[in-house]
């Protein structure tokens, strides 16, 4: 046998065979992976939506705690803080809206007349018979698709009552995590091997720390958003000023798309109700507003200690937005932001490297007091030990 024969297939078609049987693997690991999210959505965004707001609430009930008030009541206060807060917020929100809504009905139905004259007399130059029969045209489709109709409210009530059991999980989510997330994490930990707990453990903490600050960011970024949507509308007299403002601001939670649909909105609101001069000057705002956020409230304020490409952040949009809706694309972002700093983490710890990001004060640590800390788990240390307390496991050696 000659050595043509002995060295068939090559070194580079094998090379590129393992190559290529690895990647399978991965790929279908990651596909049932994906495929299972998507069968367990209603468990799964639930579950994303609450760490979201637990890393909103912790800092308040980890300085509460500092201040010395045990696990409970200053799990209690902090949530407390949130209800009284949402609640007066959506409280306002609707009746705004109630208020106001009639009256941009009233402008509407008042500016249709002119909509009619434009289009008769405009560019356009329509017929005045088709323009006349449009209305007639809507009614006789809506009565034409009646059923239709029917079956997308039937699907609107299914839909609410799904979402309405995803915010009862969501909230329970909430409560236990602010309540207990770092003795949930201290054990976890202990189902990681010694040899890299201390690698889960930065891996970990550095994607809670990207969490935190990309919520606490974004949160100022809307907030900052909706106040000038707010004030600009109610100096132009538009109505339902308030509501839309707090769409806009909720519509920068979604990067890149978000703030531009909620605030065509806005944008039409203000043509519908104030003509084309208000909607201009609307557009203005928008663009002076959009400009802040990228050179000051981005850079300065979340791009700070969330750094990711724009390319990945139109892919992770796309991606989530496809499997999950617009939740999916409420929560892509920070997914992939606190991947990212998962592995800088991990890799920083195995090059010997200190952590970048800073971490915010941890929690007090758990007491004898605390109800939980004496069920261990058979070995002294129960589900309340601090993850610190695993520092002397890393220093053993792994046999007998």
């Amino acid at each position: 046998m000659s050595d043509g024969q002995r060295s068939y297939p090559g070194a580079v078609l094998r090379v590129a065979a393992e190559y290529s049987w690895r990647l399978l693997l991965v790929g279908a690991l990651i596909y049932f992976s994906v495929r299972l999210l998507s069968m367990l959505h209603v468990v799964v965004i639930p579950f994303l939506v609450a760490l979201l707001v637990t890393a909103l609430l912790q800092p308040l009930s980890a300085r509460l705690r500092r201040w010395g008030l045990p696990r409970g009541p200053a799990t209690l206060l902090t949530m407390l803080v949130a209800v009284v807060v949402l609640g007066g917020l959506i409280t306002l929100v609707v009746v705004r809206a109630a208020e106001e809504a009639p009256q941009l009905g009233n402008e509407i139905n008042n500016l249709l007349p002119h909509v009619k004259h434009w289009l008769v007399t405009g560019p356009l130059k329509l017929n005045p018979t088709t323009v006349d029969n449009l209305q007639k045209t809507i009614s006789h489709d809506i009565t034409k698709n009646s059923s239709a109709i029917a079956s997308t409210a039937l699907s609107t009530g299914k839909t609410v009552a799904t979402l309405l059991s995803g915010l009862v999980l969501a909230v329970f989510c909430i409560i236990f995590l602010v309540y207990d997330g770092d003795r949930i994490w201290a054990f976890l930990l202990k189902g990681v091997p010694p040899a890299g707990r201390k690698v889960a453990d930065a891996s970990g903490r550095a994607a809670w720390n990207t969490i935190s600050y990309y919520v606490r960011g974004t949160l100022t970024v809307a907030t900052f958003h909706g106040v000038v949507i707010t004030i600009t509308l109610t100096l132009l007299h538009v109505p339902l000023a308030f509501p839309i403002g707090v769409l806009v601001g909720l519509g920068s939670f979604i990067p890149l798309i978000g703030a531009v649909i909620t605030g065509i909105l806005a944008v039409a609101v203000a043509g519908l109700s104030q003509g084309l001069v208000a909607a201009l000057i609307v557009v203005g705002v928008l663009l002076l507003d959009s400009q802040i956020e990228g050179h000051v409230l981005q850079p300065f304020v979340v791009g700070r200690y969330v750094r990711i490409h724009a390319l990945a952040i139109v892919l992770s949009l796309a991606a989530g937005a496809i499997l999950f809706g617009i939740v999916g694309a409420f929560v892509a972002v920070p997914v992939v932001a606190t991947l990212n700093s998962a592995v800088r983490a991990a890799l920083a710890v195995q090059r010997g490297t200190p952590v970048a990001a800073a971490e915010p004060p941890p929690p007090p640590p758990a007491t004898a007091a605390d109800p939980l800390v004496s069920g261990g788990n058979g070995d002294g240390a129960g589900p309340g030990t601090e993850p610190h307390d695993t520092t002397h496991e890393r220093t053993r050696p792994s046999g007998p």
